[in-house]
């Protein structure tokens, strides 16, 4: 049977590949959906999943993300060995490609000193009005911080294509106030066990990151 004609359902973890893919390249669904003669509505879609698709349409997705569809349904497997080494490009992001980066994940690692030394643990976040907001036990270290300086950061890579981004946020860390904490009640949910109740807010100072890609 021509493979053209086939559909599968689209699975969530491949509509988060491929959105993450996407945005490693710095795409937007329109120009995605510009490459692959689609709709943006129909992008969209793909990648909330699950969505029928056929397989021409994933062999024109993995086309428009540059990449390849072994790649796109397996992106962490190990580069095989024959494949031959591309010289890597490293790309500083503006500002605002980092925000929507933030903006489109939930889990990211904060850096702070505790009993001098450095410490780095992953929280799942949300991102409010230029602040990211996290949850925590009322007893931890980084809940006794205020207005100390921390470092959040967040990155996706794939080893595979030897490609992927990262963004650094250096700001303070400090006690959210109740109206913050009313905003960030169901939009962060910890996947530590225990009682989290205490929300934390990281106000950004600067904002920087970038991209490696295959030259």
């Amino acid at each position: 049977m021509d493979s053209r004609s086939q559909t599968t359902p689209t699975p969530s973890d491949l509509g988060l590949r491929i959105r993450r893919r996407r945005l490693a390249l710095g795409l937007s669904t329109a120009e995605v959906a510009e490459r692959t003669g689609s709709s943006i509505e129909r992008i969209e879609q793909i990648e909330t999943g699950p969505f029928a698709l056929t397989g021409g349409g994933l062999v024109r997705l993995a086309r428009a993300l540059d990449t390849d569809v072994d790649d796109l349904t397996s992106p962490r497997r190990p580069r095989t060995p024959h494949r031959a080494p591309i010289a890597p490009v490293l790309d500083p992001m503006r500002r605002e490609e980092c925000i929507t980066l933030i903006d489109a994940r939930d889990v990211g690692r904060i850096a702070y000193n505790r009993a001098d030394e450095l410490v780095v643990i992953p929280v799942n976040y949300c991102h409010l009005n230029g602040l990211i907001i996290f949850r925590t036990a009322a007893d931890s270290a980084v809940a006794q911080y205020d207005l100390a300086p921390v470092a959040f950061e967040l990155d996706d890579l794939d080893e595979g294509m030897r490609e992927g981004w990262s963004v650094l946020v250096n700001g303070i860390v400090r006690p959210a106030t109740p109206e913050e904490s009313q905003l960030a009640r169901g939009r962060v949910e910890p996947w530590a066990g225990g009682t989290r109740e205490t929300c934390m807010v990281v106000e950004p100072h600067r904002i920087t990151g970038r991209r490696i890609r295959s030259g």
